[in-house]
């Protein structure tokens, strides 16, 4: 039993891997030719251009912390053993790794300010599953709970996703 839920968060996991690349290397689109020709790098945090207002700064903000909150989740069910410092590196790596991937490939701006919000996202959901699986009482429990929700969440996603695909043909 413990095998095949292992197998499924690995695959949910996986489809939720797949979504955050096109989120943020491809924008939601579902052409290349569509994406933004742009290239370019921000290493001040929180540091933005004046034309652009704060309050779409903020939703940027939080948009990036709720994304990678989930990628917080799956690193506490799939690797509990793994020290904390070890699964911030590999938040920050992938992280760092996709605004790199950003500015290589010229599809948006490299921002370390996304760096850090990304984290702080990871971060958020690390401690989200450290709550629920202390108000449950263990590990087994929560992950079972996470793994219906990531599951319940995976097809509403994907189901949306296919029904946009097809209205747009």
């Amino acid at each position: 039993m413990k095998r095949k839920s292992n197998c499924f968060v690995t695959i949910v996991f996986l489809i939720y891997l797949a979504l955050l690349v096109w989120t943020i290397l491809f924008k939601l689109q579902f052409s290349i030719s569509d994406l933004d020709k742009i290239r370019s790098i921000n290493c001040i945090p929180f540091h933005y251009d004046k034309e652009i207002g704060a309050a779409f700064h903020l939703t940027e903000v939080l948009e990036n912390i709720m994304i990678f909150v989930p990628m917080g989740i799956y690193l506490q069910m799939m690797m509990p053993k793994v020290k904390l410092y070890a699964k911030i590196m590999m938040i920050a790596g992938t992280s760092f790794l996709l605004e790199t991937t950003q500015y290589v490939l010229a599809i948006g701006r490299s921002d370390i300010t996304d760096v850090l919000t990304n984290t702080a996202g990871c971060l958020l959901g690390l401690i989200v599953y450290l709550m629920v699986a202390r108000l449950i009482g263990n590990r087994i429990k929560a992950n079972r709970l996470f793994s219906i929700l990531a599951g319940i969440v995976s097809v509403v996603v994907i189901g949306l996703l296919g029904f946009i695909l097809f209205a747009n043909r």
